[in-house]
């Protein structure tokens, strides 16, 4: 599903990248993401606060070939 959405991205829309974020403890969607081509770019610590906690965010990018 991830690769027809990239495709449709790429192909369709004719877009040169796209990004998306995840939290940085989620290590399971990452690998996810990075088998289809996805590299992270840039994680910030604490990106949201809800309540009385901190969620960090990183950033990850797939470039057109």
């Amino acid at each position: 599903m991830l690769q027809l959405a990239i495709e449709y991205a790429f192909n369709i829309t004719k877009v040169d990248a796209v990004q998306l974020n995840v939290f940085p403890e989620n290590t399971r969607a990452q690998k996810c993401y990075e088998s289809v081509g996805f590299v992270a770019r840039k994680t910030d610590v604490d990106a949201f606060s809800f309540k009385d906690e901190s969620w960090g965010r990183c950033n990850m990018v797939i470039k057109k070939a």
